[in-house]
């Protein structure tokens, strides 16, 4: 398995075992949409800051240089 199947397989079960736990507290409606809320606006600018970063990094490798000398 590669590091980044096994960083997505453990966000599930963390996530899976955090809604569960949370599932048997009696919390009121508005809590538990405040952090469903806060996981999903969390999951949108960490796809955002990753498409940052490759966009970033793409234009970094792009760059052509000449490969004539130039002499003083």
């Amino acid at each position: 398995m590669k590091t980044g199947h096994i960083f997505i397989i453990s966000a599930l079960v963390i996530s899976t075992t955090f809604f569960g736990v949370l599932s048997m507290f009696n919390l009121p409606e508005s809590a538990t949409e405040w952090v469903i809320s806060d996981i999903i606006l969390g999951t949108i600018l960490y796809v955002n800051y990753l498409v940052i970063a490759m966009a970033a990094s793409s234009t970094k490798t792009k760059t052509h240089y000449s490969s004539k000398k130039v002499t003083a």
